[in-house]
């Protein structure tokens, strides 16, 4: 297993962030086109947070896809000040729960407000198809994102 993903970054993307430090959005895989179009493009949900350790803000997000047989991943890094900290982990069909895959450097870099920016990322954001992979079930847990990062 490799200890850190190439390309680096390997996705990009944006989110729209509301008044509880929830969040949705998007991102495209920079991977060589080793993947399907429609797996290319992920879907973002999750939460920021302040974490227990030391009061610093961590980030912990769902990455899921339209692609059926692209299992979700959880995303998580306790400290954005602390470069390289985070990790990754993917579904298991099998367990239900997420298993540790490897180490994630998650970057978050603010932009201005723009209300057509919003209704851009949010129009995207509408065509994750809830139906499959346990989509509808992750989006109705952002708060364990939350716990996540308060209990690191």
């Amino acid at each position: 297993m490799k200890k850190w993903a190439e390309p680096n970054p390997s996705f990009s993307g944006k989110i729209v962030v509301d008044e509880n430090d929830e969040f949705y959005g998007f991102c495209e895989e920079l991977y060589a086109n080793t993947m399907s179009d429609i797996n290319r493009i992920r879907y973002l949900a999750g939460a920021f947070a302040n974490n227990g350790r030391d009061g610093k803000q961590g980030i912990a997000f769902y990455k899921m896809s339209n692609e059926p047989r692209q299992a979700p991943l959880m995303y998580a890094m306790s400290n954005l000040e602390a470069p390289k900290t985070g990790s990754w982990a993917a579904l298991s069909a099998f367990t239900g729960l997420f298993h540790p895959q490897g180490k994630a450097d998650i970057t978050v870099e603010e932009e201005a407000f723009s209300a057509e920016e919003e209704a851009n990322i949010k129009a995207k954001y509408d065509a994750l198809d809830k139906s499959i992979n346990c989509h509808d079930e992750l989006l109705e847990q952002i708060q364990c994102c939350k716990d996540i990062i308060i209990s690191a």
